[in-house]
């Protein structure tokens, strides 16, 4: 049964079989998509653990954490899998088990990102996002099964592509840039900000800040060159701030963990 229109001029099928027993055939196809022009306003987007997405305007996206609801129950089905025999039927069977519930969590996972890409970038005509090491900061044995929950990699692949087909940049800032340290409204830099502080307050300005919100904010002003490369009194480290600044996304030494 085929549940979609195939468009464009097929080139190859690929037929694929899931850990679950299921088989997929991959059609690619050849087709001219019209780009939308650019649309919508420009945001900031800070990527996270406790919320998965958050905007500068505000906006937030729960993380609804579809692996470690899982995780007690794969627990289970994992155990009853290793008293099975090798080769046995009933082998077969628990591990076809514990294969339904990771493809059961890679779905709602696809899912969810799916949705949240498709109105982000169908509102807005800009998205400036961190460009994050992930490899190196799911070497932290501590958040590396939270960092493998949330798929950033897939999340920002999705934005990427959609971007281009509903009219939306995706601009990658620095990774070494002290998004969540700076104060979007002054640019004093936090020097002691660790990542149980959740609020803020600016010692200069005294503005109170959220600290994701004011990530997401100055992601946003760093990417539309609203962030001065000059040295001000609100800026007690500029060597951290210039480091932003003028390094080439992907080049210099990896970070290991999230500003």
């Amino acid at each position: 049964m085929i549940h979609r229109k195939i468009l464009g001029t097929p080139k190859n099928v690929t037929i694929s079989k899931t850990p679950s027993g299921k088989y997929y055939a991959s059609i690619v196809t050849e087709q001219d998509i019209p780009h939308a022009p650019l649309n919508g306003d420009k945001i900031g987007l800070d990527l996270g653990i406790k919320e998965f997405a958050i905007t500068s305007k505000g906006e937030k996206f729960e993380n609804p954490r579809y692996f470690r609801a899982s995780l007690r129950r794969l627990k289970i089905r994992q155990r009853r899998l290793s008293r099975k025999a090798k080769g046995s039927n009933n082998r077969s069977k628990a591990r076809l088990a514990v294969a339904k519930i990771h493809e059961k969590v890679a779905n709602q996972r696809q899912d969810y990102q799916h949705k949240i890409s498709l109105k982000l970038v169908s509102e807005n005509q800009r998205i400036s996002v961190e460009s994050l090491n992930i490899k190196g900061m799911v070497k932290n044995r501590k958040l590396a099964r939270q960092i493998s929950d949330v798929a950033w990699g897939n999340f920002l692949t999705m934005l990427e592509y959609k971007g281009d087909i509903y009219g939306c940049e995706v601009h990658y800032v620095d990774r070494f840039f002290p998004s969540s340290k700076r104060c979007s409204n002054c640019g004093y830099i936090k020097q002691d900000l660790t990542l149980s502080i959740r609020e803020w307050k600016c010692p200069e300005c005294k503005s109170l800040w959220d600290r994701d919100v004011n990530a997401a904010l100055n992601l946003m002003l760093f990417s539309e060159s609203k962030i001065p490369l000059e040295e001000g009194k609100s800026t007690p480290d500029q060597l951290v701030e210039r480091l932003g600044m003028n390094r080439v996304t992907g080049s210099g030494q990896e970070a290991t963990g999230a500003a």
